[in-house]
């Protein structure tokens, strides 16, 4: 997985503390145990540095990306997609406006204006929801000096056009600071390797502030504003994003030592806007089709507004216990023109297709039980509240009645895990079983006019339950390093999506599945700058309902790196091999996408050189992708019909690419 620097890095947990496996150029992540993984994005990376969340994560083991153009790809983890991996930034859950999926929340961030990212795996907390997945895109708040600025400005060039610059900067003192983060990132349609240009550029823009108030080491006030926009052309339908704003802020305050037995209290509100237009005429040349014989646009919007408290508790049975509740409430609104020169979208009034609600209690803790062993578990309870705001399915021209207009629907669900943690000298041992309940989302429900085997609308769609099980083992020493994390699960009334026939709606369902796979990690430092790792992932998913592969899961994944550092200069190469993917469902799929063909199988060199110019200077330079492959990811969109453009099967991935990061600090 990693190249230029491992697949899972060192932070280990202090129980397994040798030496660290040091290397400065990553592509991986670090493990903190068997089920947590830490990140650093602002390190120098293989392959090319990353201008979206989603981009970013695709380099973790058991992580994929569902590539629908240049930005804005959908993250997939162990084949689950969508809403069943919780994203937060900052604590925040801000949901995209897209119905078509257009953007992904991890489309508004930018991984390089973050301190960590955090990755819990399976359903082994409940302290952000029940999921497949958890990551974290987190910032520190720590106390700054009067006598220092500390921040961060990166310049990257690629091919392609490929421009983008961010700036990290902070002031402050004993009682306060400010921080700010930028960023703009743009880029011109890439060529894959058999030099056809794909259609996928771009713009991006954010700026993200903080103001913080720390009258003493045991309290924080921090308000945060941020707002970003952009544009993306896609590769993978009829229609591009040219409007994507967002607007959020929070407020938080963490106060510790309250008392003898409350460590910490910890509470936050926050509120998102997002506002997206979709149309067929902005970012590429508008031909008329059967199905949009007019310059059309959609433009849906979103807002978002929540909250959360946690305590930190300090309880003679535990080592520490973690009591909280959450709630988010989401409002979605859509107005679409199908002639945009007669009857323009902006004329046109917002209205309401749905209204979601959620209010959640949990528990986390663990429990000492012997010198190196501890038991950790949470339960959490959840009740959502859903109400169809549609009066009408279909096309504006074609209006239906909604069999479910302005129906409210009411969920109680429940989430829990037990995990066993053995740590002794230089090993870890974890075994976990989690139970995660999910609510289906607003794709599932509303989104691109579903419909379920016996209703026009999928608004009663069953919310999903897994149960899973994860082993993981971990050895770290001076020169070795290796983990191999193991799961399997049972989820009863998956969510399927299936593909309507006929221009008809999707079809939405539920079914019964199961899955199992691994992700598995080795590092070794052969000498003192040599440095040898490789990476696996595999995921199996069965349709157990209907007797065939479950859709939408990725190959298995084979990454081998090398790394050689000599005084500041830092050389590797990652060598990435895919196989091919035979166990499809043709038509069938998830809010993102849907499996469509089989997929031959290929493998990607890169190399990538790191110099340390000064303490505070970097530069690092790359090829990815360096003997000009043509191929595309498994789990990639269907070529769509763009003028101008070479119409493929699958959205090819970029040919050979050229890339130069810059980095002052």
């Amino acid at each position: 997985m990693f190249i230029a620097l491992p697949v899972l890095l060192s932070i280990a947990p202090q129980a397994l503390e040798p030496a660290p496996l040091e290397r400065i150029v990553v592509t991986g992540a670090r493990p903190l145990t068997t089920i947590e993984l830490v990140k650093d994005p602002k390190a120098p990376q293989q392959p090319l540095p990353a201008h979206d969340g989603g981009d970013y994560l695709k380099a973790i083991p058991g992580f994929s990306l569902i590539r629908k153009g240049g930005t804005s790809g959908d993250p997939v983890f162990r084949g689950a997609a969508g809403s069943r991996l919780t994203i937060t930034s900052d604590d925040q859950m801000v949901l995209g406006g897209c119905s078509s999926r257009m953007d992904p929340p991890t489309a508004y961030i930018n991984p390089q204006n973050y301190d960590q990212i955090r990755i819990i795996k399976g359903p082994q907390t409940v302290l952000y929801g029940p999921t497949a997945g958890t990551v974290l895109f987190e910032r520190s708040h720590d106390q700054v000096r009067s006598d220092e600025l500390p921040g961060r400005v990166s310049l990257v060039a690629g091919s392609w056009g490929r421009r983008e610059g961010n700036v990290d900067y902070q002031v402050g003192g004993d009682v306060g600071f400010w921080r700010l983060a930028g960023s703009l990132s743009e880029a011109d349609h890439y060529q894959d390797g058999a030099g056809e240009s794909v259609h996928s550029a771009y713009q991006r823009w954010a700026i993200d502030t903080q103001w913080g108030w720390t009258p003493n080491h045991d309290t924080l006030l921090v308000l945060s504003v941020g707002t970003s926009g952009g544009e993306a052309a896609y590769a993978d339908r009829g229609m591009d994003g040219s409007l994507f704003d967002r607007n959020s802020a929070s407020l938080r305050w963490q106060q510790s030592n309250l008392a003898p037995w409350l460590m910490e209290l910890d509470s936050q509100v926050y509120f998102g806007y997002i506002d997206h237009v979709m149309d067929n005429y902005s970012l590429r040349e508008f031909t008329p089709s059967m199905a949009m014989p007019h310059p059309s646009a959609s433009n849906p919007d979103r807002y978002s507004r929540g909250g959360r408290m946690v305590a930190t508790l300090d309880l003679p049975w535990f080592s520490q216990l973690k009591l909280g509740m959450d709630h988010q409430h989401q409002v979605h609104r859509d107005r679409s023109s199908m002639n945009q020169l007669q009857l323009p979208y902006q004329h046109q009034p917002r209205r309401e297709t749905a209204s979601v609600a959620q209010y959640g209690v949990f528990l986390e803790g663990s429990v000492p039980l012997t010198a190196g062993q501890q038991v950790i578990g949470g339960l959490r309870w959840d009740h959502w509240r859903a109400t169809d705001e549609r009066e009408f399915l279909g096309m504006p021209t074609m209006p239906q009645p909604n069999p479910t207009a302005n129906m409210r629907r009411n969920d109680d669900l429940y989430s829990a895990f037990v995990r066993w943690e053995y740590q002794h000298q230089h090993q870890q041992w974890s075994v976990g079983i989690g139970r995660a309940e999910r609510f289906p989302d607003f794709w599932e429900l509303i989104g691109n006019r579903n419909q379920s085997p016996t209703s026009a609308s999928a608004f009663h769609t069953a919310p999903e339950l897994t149960h899973q099980l994860d082993i993981g083992y971990h050895v770290r020493n001076a020169e070795l390093e290796w983990l191999v994390h193991g799961f399997y699960n049972r989820i009863d009334r998956f969510i399927l999506i299936e593909n309507g026939q006929h221009r008809q709606p999707d079809l939405v369902r539920n079914i019964a599945t199961e899955s199992w796979g691994t992700e598995a990690m080795l590092t070794y430092r052969m000498t003192p700058q040599w440095l040898l790792d490789a990476t696996l992932a595999y995921t199996h998913g069965s349709n157990l309902s209907d007797r065939r592969p479950l859709a939408q899961q990725p190959p298995l994944e084979l990454k081998f790196g090398a790394e050689y550092r000599q005084h500041d200069w830092t050389f590797a190469g990652l060598w990435r091999v895919v196989a091919q993917q035979n166990r499809v469902a043709i038509g069938q799929g998830n809010i993102v996408g849907n499996d469509f063909k089989t997929t031959a199988g290929f493998g990607v060199l890169a190399i990538n050189a790191h110099w340390q110019v000064a303490p505070r200077w970097q530069i690092s330079f790359g090829i990815d992708n360096l003997l000009d492959h043509t191929y595309a990811e498994h789990l990639s969109t269907a070529g769509a019909m763009v003028a101008g453009f070479e119409q493929t099967a699958q959205v090819h991935e970029p040919g050979r690419t050229f890339w130069l990061k810059l980095d002052y600090q």
